[in-house]
C-alpha cells in the first residue's frame, strides 16, 4: 500500500504569466502543499541557490519563458548539482518536446490546460518517490 505523500513538501512554481502562476499556486496550495511562485527562471535560481533541499521539494516550470526556458532551467539545475524533481508544463507541446524534456531528466510533463487532478497526481507521485528514497528501500 502506498504511503501518504509528504504534505509538508515545498512546491515551487515558475511561470512568467502571473495569472497562470497564481492559478497553479492556488491549486497546489489547496492540495495541502506549501508553495512559492517565481516570475522567471533567474528569480527562482537566485532563491534556490541558498535554499535547503533537505526536505521534499518539487518544481513546476513553464517551458515557454523569455530568456531562460523551462528546459534551460532544468539543464542549469542539473549542471549546478543542486537538483530537485522538475515538472515541465507547456501550452505548445507535442511528442518531440515531451520526449526531449523527459530525456533531459524532467520528472513529469503536462500540457496546458491541465486538470488539477492530473497536476496533483504528478506532484504526489514525485513527492512520494522522493520521500521513499529518503527513507531507504521499501520493506
Amino acid at each position: 500500500m502506498a504511503s501518504e505523500p509528504d504534505r509538508t513538501a515545498m512546491v515551487f512554481v515558475v511561470d512568467d504569466e502571473a495569472v497562470v502562476r497564481d492559478s497553479v499556486c492556488v491549486v497546489v496550495q489547496t492540495m495541502g502543499f506549501a508553495v512559492q511562485g517565481f516570475s522567471s527562471a533567474s528569480e527562482f535560481l537566485d532563491y534556490f541557490e541558498s535554499y535547503d533541499v533537505s526536505g521534499s521539494v518539487c518544481l513546476i516550470a513553464d517551458i515557454q519563458m523569455p530568456k531562460v526556458s523551462g528546459v534551460d532551467l532544468l539543464e542549469q539545475l542539473i549542471a549546478s548539482g543542486k537538483q530537485c524533481p522538475v515538472i515541465l508544463v507547456t501550452g505548445h507541446g507535442g511528442a518531440a518536446l515531451k520526449d526531449k524534456a523527459l530525456g533531459l531528466g524532467a520528472a513529469g510533463y503536462l500540457e496546458k490546460p491541465f486538470r488539477p487532478a492530473d497536476l496533483q497526481a504528478v506532484i504526489s507521485e514525485i513527492i512520494e518517490r522522493d520521500t521513499n528514497e529518503d527513507d531507504g528501500p521499501a520493506r
